[in-house]
């Protein structure tokens, strides 16, 4: 369909764009201004469900019943899972207003892999949680490859949460652009990264 569009809710592009400009020329004078830090308080509330505050809101933290939890609530890896792909999918928004490249709308899939033995402790040489994660991300956009190449490059550069996956978990990553309404080619291309023989460019 070529009716996807990003409703902005209370800043449209422009906007966006003016404040990251401002945020830019600030830190440029005031680097010290850049530097900050979150944090989270968890209590064990019954079981293994955790009570989490996060200072503007709290939530439940719980595993599976299949582990023992109660599943009241998702567990760590599903959380994780959450936040990494919510990231992307706001850098994508974020940096298209940043760039000025059109963006109609953002889909994204994501996949985890890993194996139980390492935070078992079964075997020594099983790698501890993630091995490999992968994800395929859909951009409805009239911009060009080579535009919508740079949007992805640039919001996976840039990703904080990306940044924060250890070195070692492989990255793999397909690119899918549907066209939009005032694209010339109104059908569906693929497009993928070459910074790795066999992983997207992430």
């Amino acid at each position: 369909s070529n009716t996807h569009h990003i409703q902005f809710g209370s800043e449209d592009v422009r906007e966006s764009r003016a404040r990251y400009q401002r945020r830019v020329a600030e830190l440029r004078d005031q680097p010290d201004l850049g530097r900050s830090h979150g944090s989270a308080r968890t209590e064990l509330a019954y079981g293994f469900a955790c009570n989490v505050d996060l200072g503007d809101r709290s939530l439940r933290v719980d595993l599976p019943r299949a582990e023992g939890g109660s599943g009241t609530g998702p567990h760590p890896g599903q959380l994780m899972r959450a936040s990494l792909s919510a990231c992307l999918a706001m850098g994508y928004r974020a940096w298209a207003a940043r760039l000025d490249i059109p963006l109609d709308d953002v889909a994204l899939e994501m996949c985890c892999e890993y194996d139980e033995r390492g935070q078992l402790g079964v075997d020594a040489d099983t790698s501890i949680g993630w091995q490999c994660i992968g994800w395929t991300t859909t951009l409805w956009s009239s911009a060009s490859d080579s535009e919508l190449e740079r949007l992805v490059e640039t919001t996976h550069r840039l990703s904080p949460m990306l940044a924060n996956l250890a070195p070692s978990v492989t990255r793999e990553f397909e690119l899918r652009i549907v066209r939009t309404a005032h694209a010339i080619d109104a059908n569906a291309s693929l497009a993928t990264g070459t910074t790795d023989p066999r992983c997207g460019s992430v």
